[in-house]
């Protein structure tokens, strides 16, 4: 049975741009994207046209949630990934609960209800020795589902946002496809290293990190400058 993942979207599409190669690279099985939803016009939405997956531009008001809930009714969505930088009402919240999966950038609960890159400023600003994030389970309190899948990253006392973020969103990149490959609940912990830090992973990434190289991540990065979807080679 193919899993059909969609995106809730509000920027880049920095973490859609990695899952969509992920499932070129098989690391998906047979799962695809089915479509994306944006609160505004933006990159995602650039890649979803670019990739031939159906986007639309919506209104994520409460009162208009109610459209949002058909839209990924309609692409029969399995899986919704909520990287839209919106609160999403109880109504939406239940009517798809145990499939939306969002990616924090903290380890919660520490620094939860904060957006974007406030949690890792914030743990800097305040010494932390560990910084991370969290895939989690989606639910009506903000950031306060059950964690999924969890990296941690260790920091320097000179760090700031800047020397630390290309480590942060790899990390996320990686703890979100682990949540997506595997819910179950384990123990054990994986590691790989991500921009001259060694990134720790539970429960443990259920594939190879060998693809995700350097220029794998520049690649990434460099979006839409002529970038496309590379495919193994047969």
């Amino acid at each position: 049975m193919t899993r059909k993942i969609a995106f809730l979207c509000s920027g880049g599409g920095g973490n859609l741009r990695f899952v969509a190669q992920a499932i070129t690279l098989g690391l998906l099985g047979d799962a695809r994207l089915c479509i994306v939803l944006t609160d505004r016009e933006c990159l995602a939405n650039q890649f979803a046209r670019d990739q031939g997956i159906s986007t639309r531009v919506m209104d994520f008001s409460r009162t208009e949630q109610v459209n949002i809930g058909a839209a990924l009714a309609d692409a029969g969505a399995d899986i919704v990934v909520t990287n839209v930088h919106r609160i999403l009402g109880p109504a939406l919240v239940e009517a798809f609960a145990g499939k939306l999966v969002n990616l924090h950038y903290s380890l919660l609960p520490a620094y939860a209800g904060m957006i974007g890159t406030a949690p890792v400023k914030a743990a800097l600003a305040e010494g932390a020795k560990f910084i991370g994030v969290t895939a989690h389970d989606v639910t009506v309190e903000v950031d306060a589902g059950r964690p999924i899948a969890q990296a941690v990253i260790p920091t320097d006392p000179e760090d700031t946002v800047d020397t630390v973020m290309d480590a942060v969103f790899r990390a996320g990149c990686l703890t979100l496809l682990g949540a997506l490959a595997s819910r179950a609940d384990m123990v054990e912990v994986s590691t790989c290293r991500l921009h001259d830090r060694e990134v720790a992973f539970n429960p443990p990434l259920p594939f190879s990190t060998s693809a995700f190289d350097d220029d794998f991540w520049q690649t990434l990065a460099r979006y839409p400058s002529h970038a496309t979807i590379s495919r193994p080679r047969s």
